[in-house]
């Protein structure tokens, strides 16, 4: 089984990626979503991706814990698992936005070999909001960006080139072996896309890893369930109060409403949001960051699962 973990920050489109990463190869992995607390949008919007096709991709969820620190344990035992019992060629692991990569990494050590190999870890990064990620969590992000052997770069469609330059070296300066992409990936060719799935990780290289410090950032999440709003202008208004602050240092929010008679998804990362239509039934909304209000949160919420009431 060979395993390959896609990391990223909070927002940084590493579920996009998969999805993306999937279409090229054509392979049909097994994928294990990390999720952040209690919520499953992740893991919805992969299901919603392969639904229908002749080989539905298998996703499992491990919530409730997060599988760089707390929950290691059960984590390298699910992997075990699911090794055991499915035996895929595959198995993608996403952590969650806030994880430490190189403990991830350290966690598997005691399986690698023999019959369980690791893929050359990837990093999800958007170059738009390099320096400001840097700034605000340098510990966290350096950590994944000093552990990855890849550098995806999403998100920059219409980045000028000179600043993916620039993003590029300081990158380097982090991790000078990475092998960094200097556009988006979707740009990327079929050879670029299958040596992804193919390059196993020279595990002499593991051993020589910077060991970064412990990350301080207390991150919490606020998941609210069964809820909406009357139109969209009000949803409007309670993104952009997330990115102002109004109910704390918001990294990441997502999730599905009903806002009227529609059931619609917003998705707020990297100081923009957007929203669509949602192929959900249900809805549950997250808030992610540090020093949330939750109260204030809910309080600009209508607790309700049905659009009837409106």
């Amino acid at each position: 089984m060979q395993i390959l973990l896609v990391s990223g920050f909070l927002g940084a489109g590493k579920t996009t990626f998969i999805k993306e990463l999937i279409t090229r190869t054509n392979k049909r992995p097994v994928i294990m979503e990390n999720e952040y607390g209690a919520n499953n949008l992740d893991a919805r919007e992969l299901q919603n991706a392969s639904a229908g096709s002749d080989n539905e991709i298998k996703i499992l969820e491990f919530m409730e814990g997060c599988v760089c620190c707390t929950m290691k344990d059960s984590f390298v035992n699910s992997v075990l698992a699911i090794f055991s019992s499915l035996s895929p060629e595959y198995l993608i692991i996403e952590p969650t936005g806030v994880g430490r990569l190189s403990s991830i990494i350290e966690n598997l050590k005691p399986i690698l070999g023999r019959a369980v190999f690791l893929l050359e870890p990837i990093v999800v990064l958007c170059p738009e909001t390099f320096r400001s990620n840097m700034k605000e969590y340098p510990e966290l992000y350096r950590d994944q960006i000093a552990n990855a052997s890849r550098v995806v770069f999403s998100k920059c469609e219409h980045t000028d080139p000179d600043q993916l330059k620039e993003v590029t070296n300081e990158i380097l300066k982090i991790n000078p072996k990475a092998k960094i992409t200097d556009r988006h990936y979707s740009q990327m060719d079929g050879k670029w896309w299958d040596s992804l799935m193919e390059t196993e990780v020279d595990e002499t290289s593991l051993e020589k890893k910077e060991k970064l410090k412990d990350p301080k950032d207390v991150f919490s999440q606020v998941t609210v369930t069964k809820a909406g709003l009357q139109n969209p202008g009000q949803l409007v208004q309670l993104l952009e109060d997330c990115l102002h602050g109004e109910f704390g240092l918001i990294s990441r929010a997502k999730g599905t409403i009903w806002v009227g008679s529609e059931l619609l998804r917003f998705d707020l990362a990297d100081k923009m949001y957007a929203i669509t239509d949602s192929p959900d039934d249900g809805t549950q909304c997250v808030f992610i960051g540090k020093g949330l209000n939750e109260k204030r949160i809910r309080d600009r919420l209508i607790p309700t699962d049905r659009h009837s009431i409106f």
